[in-house]
């Protein structure tokens, strides 16, 4: 038996520079594209979501998250920072300070900057 089924919505977002181009580019190609030009981007940061939900963010939880997405144990993190597992751990559990000199050892382990952890 065949079944008819009507063609599945693709929902995409394009933006940022350029997205203009790619937009013409694709209504050339697919004549039938419906395209939604209403949408315009708002920035967060400035909103009170943003501010509600960045001071809910610790730096040892920022610090966790750092050593997470870069796969390392407390251990490897110690051995590239200098910095001792316990003082590591006590500073992910928010129970010791990150201090500024900490806080620069980690930004050079992770390659960002300093006052992530501040």
């Amino acid at each position: 038996m065949l079944v008819v089924e009507k063609a599945r919505h693709i929902e995409v977002e394009i933006r940022g520079p350029g997205a203009d181009s790619v937009l013409a580019i694709l209504r050339g190609v697919l004549p039938s594209l419906e395209a939604s030009d209403d949408d315009v981007y708002e920035p967060v940061d400035g909103s009170d979501w943003f501010a509600a939900l960045t001071a809910e963010v610790t730096p040892g939880a920022s610090l966790r998250v750092y050593r997470d997405n870069a796969g390392w144990t407390q251990a490897q993190l110690s051995e590239k920072t200098g910095i001792p597992i316990p003082h590591l751990s006590g500073m992910e559990n928010d129970r010791r300070p990150i201090g500024k000199a900490s806080a620069k050892k980690l930004a050079v382990a992770f390659g960002t900057d300093y006052r992530r952890f501040v």
